[in-house]
C-alpha cells in the first residue's frame, strides 16, 4: 500500500475547472475513490463544515507533494449525506448536483481515472466510491474588518479537527 500524507479534514479541494461551479453554488455532489467516511483517512463526517479550496498546483501521494491552493477558501460548505457505495449500485439520482462531466457510471469511472490518475483496468462496476453531498453556507462579512464571519444560524465552529472526527461517537 502506498504511503499517503495528511491533508486537513476541514478542507475540500476542487480543480480549477470546477471553480465557477463552486462559486455559483451549482456543484453539490462529489465522488471520491474508495471509502472516505467519518472515521476513514481523508474522510468527512455528516454536518462537518469545511472550506472549499481551489487547487493551484496538483499534489501527489506518490511524490509526497501536497497540493498548493489559490488564496483563501472561496466558500464554506456543510457536509450533508455521505455514503460509500459500489459504482454498480449508483442510481441516476445519485448524480444530481455533480459536475457536467460526471452524469452516469461510465463518466464517473473516466472522471476518477483522470483526476486520480487511476488505471482504467482498476475501475469497474465493483469499485467502491464515496458520494458526498453538501450545501453552501452563507458567510457574512464582518463590517469592522472585512473578514469572513460565521453564519448567524451556525452556532458551531467553522471546522472540526481530524481527531474530533475520528473520535466521534457516530
Amino acid at each position: 500500500m502506498k504511503e499517503k500524507f495528511y491533508l486537513p479534514s476541514d478542507e475540500m479541494a476542487f480543480r480549477k475547472i470546477y471553480k465557477p461551479l463552486v462559486e455559483k453554488e451549482i456543484l453539490t455532489t462529489v465522488f471520491r475513490p474508495g471509502q472516505r467516511l467519518c472515521n476513514d483517512f481523508r474522510g468527512y463526517c455528516p454536518e462537518d463544515i469545511v472550506k472549499a479550496k481551489i487547487i493551484a498546483e496538483l499534489g501527489s501521494d506518490r511524490a509526497k507533494l501536497a497540493p498548493k491552493f489559490l488564496g483563501n477558501p472561496i466558500k464554506f460548505i456543510k457536509i450533508g449525506s455521505i455514503k460509500a457505495i459500489k459504482i454498480k449500485d449508483l442510481k441516476p439520482a445519485d448524480f444530481k448536483g455533480s459536475s457536467p462531466d460526471v452524469r452516469d457510471k461510465q463518466s464517473l469511472k473516466y472522471h476518477l481515472g483522470l483526476i486520480y490518475n487511476l488505471d482504467p483496468a482498476s475501475l469497474s462496476d465493483e469499485t467502491e466510491v464515496t458520494r458526498i453531498n453538501f450545501t453552501y453556507l452563507k458567510i457574512k462579512k464582518n463590517r469592522k474588518n472585512g473578514q469572513n464571519g460565521k453564519n448567524e444560524k451556525d452556532s458551531g465552529t467553522l471546522s472540526r479537527s481530524f481527531d474530533a472526527c475520528k473520535n466521534s461517537s457516530r
